[in-house]
């Protein structure tokens, strides 16, 4: 109807909206920045409506030209790059910065560098792939622009980014944040005509952190670690042509960049080297100083004696109601006794009568039971740290180091039990007197011995053992069965050896003993007869026979009084005289006693043997003795000069106290035990270089094709295996001064901490740093690994760190678990779970997400990651079994779920385990690996 209306509308089409970057649908890219009026302000180098294009010329040109599609700019002479504004001379730079101007191409920016750089290592997106950067120092921002065959895909606006530098001409950036955007109609941002990707969601979640690394202003990658590391799973590699104009003035004004160089690296290292040098040196000083001369008992003016440092007070020791139970059940019953100075008591009865019970009470032992009673010395209850200074205590069974010398031996318990103000010719002097006043100046020199290992006899041993406790000037000594093990000779002479400490040098000696010989016996002054925890007898030796006789139980002539008094304790006399003997032998000529005693029972014996001696005047004479347990004197014990006490440790107390003092003398004797018995060192080093040698002959020179790959995740797979189970050799070492630890502890020779420091610098690290650096220094390039020195340098690290971890690890069971066996069986099984999790045996790309948590429990996941990123992340696989195909290491490590990124991350998981397992082993030490009787 109205044709005219139609024709117009065909011939009028609708007008295009303008270009405003205030709306939603129009933004500025690469950094520009949009103004109220809805321009795009762009950054130099940058044009168009939207800074999409670039400019043309040089960098100071007023009126720069944009580049047409699909050409190269045509720069003016002494500039380049995608938009000219990389220098290329210095009289590129002078007619706007001035004669001194000069053009820097090292890519240590100063106040506005610029690159222009050719990717490397992507051939699988394309032949020619570009990446350009430009960064504001001044604005701490920079951008990040990618290019396919001069068409821009993505760029990254970068921000809060810091530069540092190491050496002259390398540098690396930072830059926290970051916000990337796709280019319109880019091929990988989902181009559907010749499209390489769809990448603009990916892009879009960028958010950084990013960094880059240029040397000498060629050789340099990039990155971005939260999202785009997952396309470009190694750094993206560059080589690079980067400018920045600058002037004096430029210089001056430009802040210092923070450098650390590789100076400070091997200085650091040196450092350490010095520092390793002269505690060794140290130490061997040290040991030559306290062994290598003899100190005779007349090197000392007689006038410069011991007196000062002695506790010159006689003890007498009291004890009254003294009971214990363990839950529930009675061992010990309302025992009371006292020793006089220069008295040695010997407490005897069956198994079982609570014998040894009572002694670790009488000596404050920990005891997993309840106990109660009183117990003074010299009618006062001294504090625990004086207690220790006055006594001394020694076991049933020696705990020694066998590879000391007997005088090594009681040396470094003075040096370490006797105080700090001591002289230490004083101390040494102790130690000869301890040595004759025992009679084992002939074995002074002899090795302890141990099991394999010939060394002093049983009995010397035990003499050994009490001088270690002597050393000290002890007022009171308790044993435990001295003679226990030992053959009559030895028994005996052990036992004279402390009647005469108890009678000339006034001690006071309490000694626990089951059936010693006869002439043992009469060594005794007092006996003290328990049967199951009841008091059956207390007073002097040598009225004992007559005290049961007049209760009807007379000893036969041709019987040991010592085993006569045990069997009277465990069943009735007519059992004992007939177990015995053929003929039974009346115990009294008269009828009416012998009538008396038949009427006795079992059951009610012992209960008549214990109401009888608290009927008994020796009962009353305990209660009186007790009565009278006012403070017969004070005694007195080592103390250090005023202002060193150590109960609250300062700075420098704690220093000299765990340091210089318990810590070094620790550290000496587990280098001469390391150092006397090398085996297990010897074994690790013959196992390494042996296995090293193994390993370079079956994976010799592996090839980098598919099978290569293979050996090289299956050679560095079986060193980490190889590794974590020779580890487990820590398990026994400890295991074996786990008795001697837990004594020397609670006889007050050091603390946990002292012992668990020695124990880590001079046996563990030893044994875990050495082994891994010998067998991959010889197999590393038996194998054909990657040549690199410091590839070669990340290598030995990884694998020192991954066995200090495994070592870390069973140090927490050896600690934590008592029995070897079962600590052995789960430092196995926790091996094997953290290989599954290692990402040889299993692909943690597929590990179910409610289980993926599992494989950050794994030490095996972050030495094997690291030791695989750093072998295949520059390699480039090429294999011709069917095409020739390239494919880059970091494709690789991405397909077998490794993280191309890790290695530094991986290295400093390995340092946390290490710290964190080594603290659980200690905390294990200082709260579980305690004496508890």
């Amino acid at each position: 109807m109205f044709p005219h209306l139609k024709r117009q509308d065909q011939q009028c089409p609708e007008c295009p909206v303008c270009f405003n970057c205030q709306l939603p649908t129009n933004n500025c890219v690469n950094g520009g920045t949009c103004n109220t009026s809805g321009i795009c302000h762009c950054p130099v180098g940058w044009g168009g409506l939207d800074c999409a294009n670039p400019l043309c010329g040089s960098l100071y040109e007023t009126d720069r030209p944009q580049r047409k599609d699909d050409e190269d700019c045509s720069c003016n002479s002494g500039w380049g790059g995608v938009n000219c504004n990389v220098c290329q001379s210095d009289q590129a730079c002078q007619p706007e910065k001035g004669a001194s101007a000069t053009c820097i191409k090292t890519a240590v920016g100063l106040k506005s560098m610029h690159a222009w750089c050719a990717t490397t290592n992507i051939p699988w997106i394309s032949d020619d792939t570009y990446v350009s950067l430009a960064c504001e120092w001044e604005k701490s921002e920079c951008v990040f622009q990618f290019w396919i065959n001069r068409e821009e895909q993505f760029y990254c606006e970068l921000s809060e980014c810091t530069q540092s530098t190491s050496g002259d001409n390398t540098v690396t950036g930072n830059c926290p944040k970051a916000k990337c955007s796709c280019m319109k109609d880019a091929y990988m941002c989902g181009r559907e005509v010749g499209g390489y990707m769809h990448m603009s969601e990916l892009v879009k979640n960028v958010k950084g952190p990013s960094e880059w690394y240029c040397e000498n202003g060629k050789n340099c990658w990039y990155n971005e670690y939260s999202t785009l590391v997952s396309v470009f799973p190694d750094n993206i590699r560059l080589s690079c042509d980067v400018g920045e104009c600058v002037n004096e003035q430029d210089i001056l004004d430009t802040a210092p960049i923070v450098n650390y160089t590789e100076t400070m690296i091997i200085a650091a290292i040196a450092v350490a080297c010095i520092l390793l040098y002269t505690i060794t040196k140290y130490t061997a000083s040290r040991q030559k100083k306290l062994f290598g001369t003899r100190i005779q008992l007349t090197d000392m003016d007689e006038g410069d004696d011991l007196a000062s440092y002695s506790t010159t007070a006689e003890i007498s020791l009291t004890f009254s109601d003294i009971s214990y139970s363990v839950q529930g059940k009675s061992i010990l019953s309302n025992l009371s006794g006292f020793v006089e100075p220069g008295q040695m008591l010997a407490v005897m009865g069956p198994s079982g009568a609570g014998k040894s019970s009572l002694l670790d009470i009488l000596a404050r032992k920990h005891k997993r039971g309840v106990a109660s009673g009183n117990i003074l010395l010299n009618g006062a209850s001294p504090n625990m740290k004086q207690f220790r200074r006055l006594t001394g205590f020694v076991d049933q069974d020696d705990s020694l180091m066998g590879t000391l010398t007997v005088r090594e031996t009681l040396t470094y318990a003075a040096m370490m039990r006797l105080p700090r103000s001591m002289p230490l010719q004083a101390k040494l002097k102790r130690v000869e007197e301890v040595i004759q006043e025992l009679g084992i100046s002939k074995i002074a020199d002899s090795k302890i011995g141990m099991p394999g290992k010939r060394g002093i006899s049983g009995g010397e041993k035990r003499r050994v053992s009490i001088g270690k406790e002597l050393v000290t000037g002890p007022s009171l000594l308790f044993l435990d069965e001295p003679t226990s093990g030992l053959d009559a000779y030895n028994a005996g002479v052990v036992m004279d050896c402390l009647q005469r400490l108890a009678h000339e040098s006034k001690r006071t000696i309490i000694v626990t003993i089951h059936q010693p010989r006869s002439n043992i016996y009469k060594m005794f002054d007092s006996l003290m007869l328990l049967s199951a925890g009841q008091l059956v007898y207390f007073g002097p030796t040598n009225s004992c026979s007559s005290y049961f006789r007049d209760l009807g139980f007379s000893i036969p002539a041709d019987y040991n009084i010592a085993d006569y008094l045990i069997d009277l304790t465990m069943k009735r006399p007519d059992d004992t005289d007939s177990t015995q003997h053929d003929t039974p032998t009346p115990f009294s000529n008269s009828q009416r006693e012998q009538e008396e005693f038949d009427l006795l029972s079992e059951s009610n014996h012992a209960h008549y043997l214990t109401d009888s001696f608290r009927s008994s005047e020796l009962y009353e004479n305990i209660k009186n003795r007790i009565g009278r347990s006012n403070p017969g004197g004070p005694f007195s014990v080592w103390v250090d000069p005023p202002g060193q006490d150590v109960s609250i440790l300062s700075i420098t107390q704690f220093y000299h106290e765990l340091v210089r003092q318990k810590y070094s003398l620790l550290s000496s004797r587990t280098f001469i035990n390391m150092y006397r018995n090398p085996m297990l060192f010897f074994a690790h080093f013959a196992f390494s270089v042996v296995l090293a040698i193994l390993l370079g002959s079956l994976f010799w020179q592996v090839d980098v094709d598919l099978s290569g790959v293979q050996n090289r995740l299956g050679v560095l797979f079986f060193m980490c295996a190889l590794l974590g189970f020779a580890a487990t050799s820590s398990l026994d070492m400890f295991n074996k001064e786990r008795l001697l630890f837990m004594r020397e502890r609670e006889n007050g020779y050091y603390s946990a901490g002292a012992y668990f420091l020695a124990k880590v610098m001079f046996d563990i690290i030893p044994l875990r740093v050495i082994p891994p650096l010998v067998m991959g220094s010889i197999c590393y390039y038996m194998i054909g690994l990657n040549p690199s020195l410091l590839i070669f340098a990340k290598f030995l690290l990884v694998l020192v760190l991954f066995n200090l971890a495994a070592a870390g690890l069973c140090l927490c069971f050896a600690t934590g678990i008592k029995n070897l066996s079962i600590a052995n069986l789960l430092a196995s099984l926790t091996m094997l779970f953290s290989m599954l999790f290692g990402g040889f045996l299993l692909n943690k790309d597929h590990i179910p997400p409610v289980l993926s948590w599992l494989q950050h429990l794994s030490f095996f996941n972050y030495g094997y990651e690291a030791l695989i990123v750093n072998e295949l992340k520059d390699i480039t696989l090429r294999d011709k079994s069917i095409a020739d195909i390239q494919i880059p290491g970091p494709i690789i490590l991405a397909r077998f779920g490794f993280n191309g990124q890790a290695f530094w991350a991986n290295v400093n998981r390995l340092l946390f385990f290490i710290l964190f397992t080594l603290s659980i082993s200690f905390m294990f030490l200082k709260h579980f690996v305690k004496e508890q009787r």
